[in-house]
C-alpha cells in the first residue's frame, strides 16, 4: 500500500511559519551582535586613546625636563618656551585621562599618584630655573646633580609604563572580544543565509510535487523567490558591513602604532638640535683652553670632542634606522588593512645585506644581553623582500629573547643551496624547546615553555604562513637546554605560486 502524501497546502503554512520564526530569531541576533560589535569597538578605541594620552603625558614631562636642562646648560631663554608650554599640557592630559578612566578606580588612583609626582617634578624644575635667573647658576646645577628630579622622573616613568602595560592587556582582551563578536556576527549571517536557502529549496520541492494546483504553486514560488532575494540582499549587506568593521579595526590599530613612532622621531630631532648647542659650547671651551697656551690639553679635548661626536652620530643613525624599519612595517600593515591580502613581488634579494641590516637594528639589545651574532656568506634568492625581512627579523628576535641565564648567547645564521632550493638556518644556544612542543610553537596564539618573556604567540605562526606563501617550508630542531635551530627552505626563484608544505 502506497504511503499517503501530505498535501502541499497543509505543509506550506507550517514551513513559512517556521521560516519566519527562524528569520526573526536570526534578525534579532544580528541586531544584537551588530550593537555589541559597535560597543566593543568603542571600548577598544577608548583603551587605545588612554594608552596614547599616557604616552603623551610622559613625553610632555620629558620635554619639559629637556628644556630645563638645555636652559641651564646654555642659558638660552629660547629653551624656556617649551618648558612653560609643557606644564599646562600635562595638566590638560591629566584632566582628559581622569575623564576617560572615571569608571576605573584603579586608574584613578594611579592618576592621583601621577599628579603628585608631576607637581613635584615641575616644582623642582621651576626652582632651578628661578635660581639660574637670579644668577645662582652653580646652585641651580647642584640641585639638578642631587638626582632628586631624576628619581621623580623614574618613579613617574615606572608608574605610567605599568599603566600603559595594563591598558595594553585590556586592549588585547577587548580586541579578542571584538573579534569574537565579529565572528559570531558572521556565523549568524551565514546561518541565516543557509536557513533561507534550505527553506527555499524545500518550498520548491513541495511546489513541484503538486501537479494539480500548478498555477497556484507557481505564483507561490515566485512570491517566495522574491522574498528570498530580498532577505539575501539584507543579509549580504550585513555581512559586508561586518567585513568593513574588521577592516576599520585593523586600520585603527595600525594608525595608533604611529603615535609612539612620531614621538620618537620628534625626540630624535630634539637630540640633534641639542647636539649642535652642546658641541658649540665644548668647542668654545676648547678654543679658550688653547688661548691659555694649553695646546696639548686642547688637542686632547678636540680628540675627545671628535670621538664623542662620532658616537653621538652613530647612536642617532641607529635610532633613525630602527624608526625607518618600524615605519616601513607599519605602512605595510596599513596597506594590508586597505587592500586586504598583499600581493608578493618577487625580486633579487641580497640576503647578506638583508640579515646584516636586521643585525644592526638589534645591536643595542644584543650588547645589553652580551650576545654575539655571526652571519655567514648567504646565497641570494629571488623572492619578496618585505616577507623575508619579517621572517628573519622574527627569528632573530626570538633567539635574542629566549637565551639561557648565565650562558653567553651566540646566534649563527648560515645558508646553503640544494638544487632549485636554498635553505637558511638560524641557530642559537638558548634555552631550547621541548620536542613535545615543536608543533605547538607554530600554532597561532600558542606558546611553549615558561611564559616569562613578553609576546602574543603570533610570531612563529605568522612566519610559517609567510614561508608557505613563498612556496617554502620550515623546520625546527631543538632540545631543552641545548638551543634551537630554525630552518627556512625556499625556492631559489619564486614566481608567485604557493606550494603547501610542512
Amino acid at each position: 500500500m502506497a504511503a499517503k502524501r501530505t498535501p502541499v497546502v497543509s505543509l506550506q503554512p507550517l514551513l513559512l511559519g517556521l521560516g519566519f520564526a527562524l528569520l526573526v530569531v536570526i534578525s534579532v541576533a544580528t541586531v544584537y551582535l551588530v550593537d555589541r560589535a559597535a560597543d566593543d569597538l568603542q571600548r577598544l578605541t577608548q583603551t587605545l586613546h588612554v594608552e596614547d594620552e599616557m604616552s603623551n603625558l610622559l613625553l610632555a614631562v620629558r620635554r619639559a625636563e629637556s628644556s630645563q636642562r638645555g636652559y641651564l646648560f646654555t642659558n638660552d631663554l629660547d629653551y624656556l618656551k617649551e618648558f612653560y608650554d609643557a606644564e599646562p599640557q600635562a595638566q590638560q592630559l591629566l584632566t582628559e585621562l581622569r575623564t576617560l578612566t572615571k569608571a576605573n578606580p584603579a586608574r584613578q588612583t594611579m592618576l592621583a599618584e601621577a599628579t603628585k609626582l608631576i607637581d613635584a617634578k615641575f616644582k623642582e624644575m621651576s626652582a632651578t630655573l628661578v635660581l639660574n635667573q637670579q644668577g645662582h647658576r652653580d646652585e641651580a646645577r647642584k640641585v639638578v646633580l642631587t638626582g632628586a628630579g631624576r628619581n621623580i622622573t623614574d618613579q613617574l616613568r615606572k608608574l605610567i609604563d605599568g599603566a600603559i602595560q595594563s591598558e595594553a592587556r585590556l586592549a588585547a582582551d577587548r580586541r579578542d572580544q571584538s573579534q569574537q563578536t565579529n565572528r559570531l556576527l558572521l556565523y549568524a549571517t551565514l546561518a541565516g543565509a543557509a536557513v533561507i536557502v534550505i527553506i527555499g529549496f524545500i518550498s520548491i520541492m513541495l511546489v513541484q510535487r503538486n501537479t494539480r494546483d500548478r498555477e497556484t504553486a507557481q505564483k507561490e514560488l515566485e512570491a517566495t523567490n522574491t522574498n528570498l532575494e530580498r532577505i539575501v540582499e539584507y543579509r549580504t549587506a550585513d555581512l559586508t558591513e561586518a567585513n568593513e568593521e574588521i577592516q576599520r579595526f585593523a586600520y585603527i590599530v595600525s594608525h595608533d602604532l604611529r603615535s609612539p613612532l612620531v614621538n620618537i622621531m620628534g625626540f630624535t630631532s630634539e637630540l640633534e638640535a641639542l647636539r649642535k648647542d652642546i658641541f658649540e659650547q665644548v668647542a668654545r671651551l676648547s678654543a679658550e683652553l688653547a688661548a691659555l697656551n694649553a695646546e696639548a690639553a686642547a688637542a686632547d679635548a678636540e680628540g675627545s670632542i671628535d670621538r664623542l661626536g662620532e658616537e653621538f652620530d652613530e647612536a642617532i643613525r641607529f635610532i633613525k634606522t630602527s624608526i625607518s624599519n618600524m615605519d616601513r612595517l607599519i605602512n605595510a600593515v596599513l596597506k594590508l588593512s586597505r587592500e586586504g591580502r598583499r600581493q608578493f613581488q618577487p625580486e633579487r634579494v641580497d640576503m647578506d645585506r638583508l640579515l646584516r641590516a636586521i643585525g644592526e637594528t638589534v645591536t643595542h639589545r644584543a650588547v645589553e644581553l652580551g650576545a654575539r651574532i655571526d652571519i655567514d656568506n648567504l646565497p641570494e634568492v629571488e623572492s619578496d623582500r618585505l616577507a623575508l625581512e619579517q621572517i628573519f627579523a622574527n627569528l632573530v628576535d626570538n633567539a635574542l629573547k629566549y637565551g639561557r641565564t648565565g650562558e653567553p648567547l651566540h646566534i649563527e645564521i648560515s645558508g646553503r643551496i640544494a638544487g632549485a632550493q636554498v635553505t637558511y638556518e638560524v641557530k642559537d644556544n638558548g634555552r631550547g624547546i621541548d620536542p613535545a612542543d615543536h608543533a605547538r610553537v607554530f600554532e597561532l596564539f600558542r606558546r611553549a615553555g615558561a611564559q616569562d618573556r613578553p609576546g602574543e604567540g603570533i610570531g612563529l605562526a605568522h612566519v610559517r604562513a609567510l614561508v608557505r606563501r613563498l612556496g617554502g617550508s620550515m623546520g625546527l630542531s631543538s632540545q631543552l637546554g641545548q638551543g634551537s635551530t630554525f630552518s627556512v627552505t625556499l625556492p631559489r626563484r619564486w614566481t608567485g605560486g604557493t606550494r603547501r608544505t610542512g
